[in-house]
């Protein structure tokens, strides 16, 4: 979904907000097998967007919107969708990663190919 043709929907509708609620990226983390927790830590990042993505926008984050997000021994990749996507929703995933103790400057962000 481009970003221009979510902010021409009205509001969210139940099916939305359902595949929203239901949506994750891929999550991938460096020793995710010796420390569970590096999961855990992106999903709530994840969470965290999200929710200030509600906060600020008053609408849920479209599924699928983003691919991926990996742990990189404290750095934190996102991959997008597209660029457009990318650039509006950098910020708020700076601001979950912070929440988490880490440095913003730390997100690095992608697009995929």
């Amino acid at each position: 979904m481009k970003l221009e043709e979510w902010h021409l929907n009205d509001a969210d509708g139940v099916e939305e907000r359902q595949l929203a609620a239901e949506y994750l990226p891929v999550f991938e983390a460096s020793r995710q097998d010796d420390e569970p927790d590096r999961i855990e830590r992106l999903r709530r990042s994840y969470g965290r967007a999200q929710a200030l993505f509600l906060l600020v926008e008053g609408r849920h984050l479209p599924p699928r919107i983003v691919v991926a997000m990996q742990d990189n021994r404290g750095r934190l990749v996102i991959t997008f969708v597209d660029r457009e996507w990318q650039e509006f929703l950098e910020p708020f995933f700076k601001l979950a990663w912070r929440a988490e103790g880490e440095p913003v400057d730390t997100v690095v962000t992608a697009v995929m190919q």
